[in-house]
């Protein structure tokens, strides 16, 4: 996709490299190199420095186990494109929802029993949770064409990662692929057009905070928002 305008961060990327981020944040990064070939290269960029410089750190011998293992590892990326292809093809899952059916991402396509049943949200939105180890919450969210949620803020980091059609606030227009990132400092009202759904895979790491209205008495209630 040549039309990706919200990234992660340098930092953020070079830290999946280096194996150092949590299993969600990975999950969320590897989805979206997916759908990015501008992350992919850089990706690339970083893995090679790091490989460089192991190079040239002095180590012990490799045990046979981690040769075999490494082995194993290099005959599975040389596998002939059209033959992997058709692997993935084989074993493609999809998650349903109003009545339209949405590829999972690659990172998920083996784990479609980590994802929840769809639950409603405010504003003609759907939730489906998606299982993963530590203390953030990642979701499908579903926005049907003309809906909405209410303004508001975060008590911590969202990430944001459109999969399918396209959503906007009053900052910008996120289209697939689009890896966006809130923080307590960002205040916003997504919503979609009248003729447009979105599919996002979120992750979130505290509830939301409502800022306008009469959503505001709903914050007492925010943990249902996280979960």
């Amino acid at each position: 996709m040549t039309d990706i305008r919200f990234h992660p961060t340098d930092d953020t990327l070079a830290c999946y490299t280096a194996g150092d981020l949590d299993s969600a944040s990975s999950i969320m990064l590897s989805a979206h190199l997916e759908m990015c070939s501008h992350c992919r290269a850089r990706v690339d960029t970083l893995e090679n420095t790091q490989a460089q410089q192991l190079a040239l750190t002095p180590s012990e011998p490799l045990s046979d186990e981690l040769n075999n293992l490494l082995g194993t590892i290099l005959c599975h990326q040389e596998m002939p494109q059209e033959e992997a292809h058709d692997s993935d093809k084989a074993t493609e899952a999809h998650i349903e929802v109003n009545s339209k059916t949405f590829r999972l991402p690659r990172v998920l396509q083996r784990h479609e029993d980590q994802i929840g049943p769809w639950s409603r949200l405010p504003g003609n939105i759907k939730r489906a949770n998606v299982s993963t180890s530590g203390h953030s919450k990642m979701n499908f969210i579903y926005m049907d064409c003309n809906s909405s949620l209410p303004q508001h803020t975060h008590q911590g980091q969202e990430i944001t990662l459109v999969l399918a059609g396209e959503f906007m606030d009053e900052h910008a227009t996120y289209k697939p692929g689009d890896f966006i990132i809130q923080t307590p400092k960002h205040q916003h009202s997504p919503k979609t057009r009248e003729d447009q759904d979105c599919l996002c895979l979120t992750l979130l790491d505290a509830p939301l905070h409502f800022t306008s209205g009469l959503a505001t008495l709903l914050n007492p209630f925010s943990q249902l928002f996280f979960r």
